[in-house]
């Protein structure tokens, strides 16, 4: 609910405890090295979320072909002031598109002083999580990348003011946007002369790419794919023989670095071309065709390519190799920390029944033999603030999808199932001790968590449940720590789960979408999460009675959106029911009636019946001090409700000393910027303004507005909410001029904000009028 021109807050969403969150472990065991992935040139940064490493692996094999592009793109890039589109290179998967841009990176980072920024695509999710880090690589305070993060402010018009405002040229790489939709959502493609935008793609002819200069991308051309050949050092004397090689692999970029690995690293039992040729031939799902394959054809070609590695590991004493590659098609093609591979977890799992057989002092071997075949690579991400750097495998999305298509229908629940114990036994071992996961370690499973759910949907599997359970768990944590869009992407995915197993009418299910909207509803997004939670309402309340706590719960959430919306009689009714249900239900002192208690006096208030709030909120006070204690997130709620009431009632004394004890409390436990503190400071400037100290009210008011502008900004209702209190302390102080000023402009932005109807709109109309008045009167 709205923090409004008196400071009170009536959220629980924006009334949060912030609980000290330790660490949970990862990627800290002992490591499983091949070759790990070093950073390229340039890449000091390594700050949370960190874009100035390429998370993608260096190619084994110099960029071949693609010359004149090259040059192309490096000069665009150096002389960015000259032409500012955004460039998309396009082409089908595997074709060298990330390792055209890792060379661009590298080139231009390394050789030529520009700043590299390299932000995944793939997902809304780690899309947005990205961009906001380059935001903050920019210059973007935290507070400001969180309001952006909890959708309290434009995320794509912070990060661009950033971009735009920079004191160094920059390259942007945006890779694996194979989903287009995902830069199409609150105009993230801008032009600039600071730096250049980089777009790797699947599909060249999306509509946001309309304002863009395109290049595509195809396979390369014979004399270049038979020196790909070389470079991984394939050697044959015939020359005729590495060209019917390329031609049978399409000239497949992504086809070759997986043959020519196998080829060129056997040294004990060498096979020939023609061997290799022969292998190809006999495996039926194999399409050996010299012209560019089709998406099909590629599929096939590139499963029989990864089949022969993994028979060649096979005859080297490594058959757990294919167990292991198949456990990870599971996941996403993110990186995965190699602790989720740690001896101790897979032996708590079900691999050692999968056929081959993966027992835990295999592992290592398994994945160095794998790495050995081009088909995984290692790399280190960086960690977040005082975390090390995490070491993760990685794996070509195709390559992924092509093992996960090919594993035996008998196979399908043992590693699924094996995927999701992995997983749940490393988070929840921060679990275990009383810890909420760490930011880190929420962003580094998530879309595992999300690949994995989809993966099980899709095949019909017995551990959907499990893996259900797995996204819930997460997005649990991630709404604790205030993550409300990292929440609402696993919401939003453990609904589309129950759309694929076609069970959305299941209670499961209803409570599944009744957590999407009360997402919604974290990210301000109001009339959708109305609009979502009253059917949810009624089901609950059709299927287990009025006063079930699900039913209960349901009306106090709705009760917040409408309150958000200025429908103050429809959450009086909804929050009169939860508040009263619960004190039937749970008892007049339980933390959920309090809550729902403090939330009805607010909506009893604003509709001016003050003595009723009063009697409200007062005993309310007292029951929570009494049984909460006093520094319960629920109790300063309850002390913010009644300092609120006392203050628009006159009483102006006690409103003073319980909103002071109420700053006091959240600055030492949130901070003196938490929107929570920010609220009661409001309303303290409120009351100083009604006892005449004008100097005092200014300074709160002022400290209060420039830190919601800057968090928040400008239109925020949060901000025209302050911008009306500043303005009215200052025609009591007598700046006839700058309140006009401030209040003429602000209802300008309240009209862009709100439309003309809400009741903010109108609370800044009367500001206006009355500085107006004040103005022909003097």
């Amino acid at each position: 609910m709205s923090i409004r021109d008196s400071g009170r807050m009536m959220s629980a969403a924006r009334d949060q405890h912030i609980h000290e969150i330790g660490a949970l472990s990862i990627g800290t065991y002992a490591p499983v090295h091949a070759g790990p992935y070093r950073p390229s040139a340039g890449a000091e940064s390594a700050g949370p979320d960190s874009v100035r490493v390429p998370l993608a692996p260096a190619s084994l094999s110099p960029v071949r072909d693609r010359h004149d592009l090259r040059h192309r793109l490096l000069d665009a890039i150096l002389n960015a002031h000259l032409d500012e589109l955004p460039v998309v290179v396009h082409g089908m998967a595997g074709c060298g598109k990330t390792a055209l841009a890792r060379l661009l990176f590298d080139t231009a980072v390394g050789t030529h002083g520009v700043v590299g920024l390299w932000v995944d695509a793939s997902t809304r999710m780690s899309f947005r999580d990205g961009m906001l880090a380059v935001a903050q690589d920019r210059g973007a305070s935290q507070d400001e990348v969180d309001a952006a993060r909890d959708r309290r402010r434009p995320a794509a018009d912070l990060t661009w003011h950033y971009l735009q405002h920079s004191d160094q040229p920059w390259l942007l790489i945006l890779d694996n946007a194979d989903d287009p939709a995902v830069l199409d959502d609150g105009g993230w493609l801008r032009a600039s002369r600071r730096g250049t935008v980089v777009i790797t793609t699947r599909d060249g002819h999306a509509a946001p790419w309309r304002r863009t200069r395109r290049h595509h991308l195809d396979v390369l051309d014979l004399p270049d794919a038979v020196l790909v050949l070389r470079d991984l050092d394939v050697h044959d004397n015939d020359p005729a023989k590495l060209e019917k090689l390329a031609q049978a692999l399409g000239c497949h970029p992504l086809a070759l670095v997986l043959a020519g690995t196998y080829l060129g690293r056997r040294l004990l039992d060498p096979v020939t071309v023609d061997e290799f040729l022969g292998r190809l031939r006999a495996d039926p799902n194999t399409t050996l065709d010299g012209a560019a394959p089709a998406e099909g054809d590629l599929r096939r070609l590139i499963s029989s390519t990864w089949q022969i590695s993994l028979d060649a590991l096979a005859d080297r004493g490594v058959p757990e190799a294919a167990t292991l590659i198949r456990l990870l098609s599971c996941f996403a093609a993110a990186p995965l920390p190699t602790g989720l591979l740690h001896p101790a977890r897979i032996r708590e799992s079900l691999l050692s029944q999968a056929s081959p057989p993966l027992d835990a002092d295999r592992a290592e071997a398994a994945l160095r033999g794998l790495v050995s075949q081009s088909m995984v690579a290692v790399l280190d991400v960086p960690g977040d603030r005082e975390h090390s750097t995490v070491q993760c495998v990685q794996t070509h999305p195709l390559l992924l999808d092509t093992v996960a298509a090919r594993i035996p229908m008998d196979q399908r629940d043992t590693l699924l199932a094996s995927a999701a114990s992995l997983l749940e036994h490393l988070l929840h071992e921060g679990a275990a001790q009383g810890l909420f996961l760490d930011a880190q370690t929420l962003r580094l499973f998530t879309p595992h968590a999300v690949a994995l759910l989809d993966r099980a949907c899709r095949a019909r599997s017995a551990v959907t449940g499990h893996a259900l359970e797995l996204v819930r768990y997460l997005r649990a944590h991630s709404s604790e720590r205030g993550d409300y869009a990292t929440a609402h992407t696993l919401a939003a995915a453990a609904v589309a789960a129950h759309r694929t197993g076609q069970d959305t009418d299941t209670l499961e299910a209803l409570a599944d979408q009744k957590d999407l909207a009360c997402s919604l509803h974290s990210l301000g997004q109001y009339a959708e999460a109305a609009d979502s939670l009253r059917p949810i309402l009624h089901t609950y309340a059709d299927q287990f009675g009025a006063d079930a706590p699900a039913t209960l719960d349901c009306a106090h959430h709705l009760g917040l959106a409408l309150y958000g919306l200025g429908s103050w009689s429809e959450a009086e009714h909804q929050m009169r029911t939860a508040a009263e249900g619960r004190r039937r239900v749970l008892g007049t002192s339980h933390a959920d009636t309090v809550l729902s208690t403090a939330c009805l006096a607010e909506a009893v208030g604003e509709q001016g019946r003050w003595a009723e709030a009063e009697s409200l909120a007062r005993p309310n006070l007292r029951t929570s001090r009494e049984t909460l204690g006093e520094d319960h997130p629920h109790t300063l709620a309850a002390c913010h409700t009644l300092a609120w009431v006392l203050f628009k009632g006159g009483q102006l004394d006690e409103a003073m000393a319980l909103v002071s004890r109420t700053i006091d409390a959240r600055v030492r436990l949130l901070g003196d910027a938490h929107p929570s503190t920010l609220a009661a400071r409001s309303m303290l400037a409120n009351i100083l303004r009604e006892r005449g100290q004008w100097q005092p009210a200014l300074h709160e008011a002022r400290f209060v507005l420039a830190e919601r502008e800057r968090s928040l900004g400008a239109e925020h209702p949060h901000t025209i909410g302050l911008r009306t209190v500043l303005s009215r302390i200052l025609l009591g102080a007598g700046d006839i001029d700058t309140a006009l000023t401030v209040a003429s402009d602000n209802l300008a932005a309240c009209l862009r904000a709100q439309g003309p109807d809400h009741p903010d709109t109108l609370t800044c109309r009367e500001a206006l009028a009355q500085v107006r008045a004040a103005k022909e009167a003097s």
